[in-house]
């Protein structure tokens, strides 16, 4: 039985798995999306939103575990290092966008299947602050506008429907069709069985 072993195995051994886990968590950092499987997705989001709440940390510590995650920053050419620079743009970029954020920094959108072998893939991204506070501006200036609106038709109509009532003829003098008295199918009487009740 699989106790206390988290994690998927993705049919790869442990150095694969972790090298791939941190090769897809720098691309994600880098670009901003990926495009991979539903169990790789959900797998790098483990490692990607412990690095950013690391990086919402901000001091040397924190860079230093992240370093440690991702991967080697030594290099022969200076700047030319790919962990380095995605740990500056982690740091600088992406962990300032979630200060106010506790978690679910990424999302999956199902984008169907791979045409090579059929599999089902996803896209991965970081949920974008900017998108929510655009769609929360609108709905709220919306939702004022509809009630001044309303509260206004309901007053312009409000001396319509007296002046109306008052215009009607009187309704006493008319005779409305009775429809108890028609009997239909359902006004039989139900048969009672002959047997001793």
């Amino acid at each position: 039985m699989r106790h206390h072993h988290s994690g998927r195995k993705l049919g790869i051994s442990s150095p694969h798995r972790k090298a791939m886990m941190r090769s897809l968590t720098l691309a994600l950092i880098e670009q901003d999306r990926i495009k991979t499987t539903p169990a790789r997705a959900k797998e790098v989001r483990r490692l990607a939103e412990k690095v950013v709440t690391l990086g919402k940390r901000g001091d040397l510590a924190a860079r230093r575990r992240v370093v440690r995650l991702l991967g080697s920053t030594r290099t022969n050419k200076p700047g030319s290092n790919r962990v380095r620079l995605a740990i500056q743009k982690l740091f600088s970029d992406i962990a300032p966008r979630f200060k106010t954020r506790n978690g679910g920094y990424t999302r999956h959108i199902k984008i169907g299947r791979r045409p090579g072998d059929n599999a089902e893939m996803c896209l991965m991204e970081f949920v974008t602050q900017a998108s929510k506070a655009k769609k929360a501006a609108p709905k709220g200036d919306k939702k004022p506008e509809k009630k001044v609106q309303a509260k206004s038709d309901k007053a312009a109509k409000a001396p319509q429907a007296k002046s109306a009532k008052s215009a009607a003829p009187s309704d006493k003098g008319i005779k409305k069709p009775d429809l108890k008295s028609k009997k239909g199918p359902s006004d039989k009487p139900l048969r009672q069985s002959k047997r001793g009740s």
